[in-house]
């Protein structure tokens, strides 16, 4: 939940391991931990172009 906090509401890294007794380091390894995979999930664009002009969309 912190790290959603930090990423959807933009708080400060330094706030929220104050507000929750975790380093600001230890925040800051799980925002980069949670955006790693969250990309490893996300479709490849590549892919993602290719499947909007499959179903009749504009790729650009």
């Amino acid at each position: 939940m912190i790290v959603l906090a930090v990423l959807r509401h933009d708080q400060r890294l330094a706030d929220m391991a104050g507000g929750n007794n975790v380093s600001e380091s230890t925040v800051r390894r799980w925002r980069d931990e949670l955006i790693t995979l969250l990309a490893a999930q996300a479709p490849r664009l590549d892919r993602a172009l290719k499947k909007i002009t499959k179903q009749g969309g504009r790729s650009f």
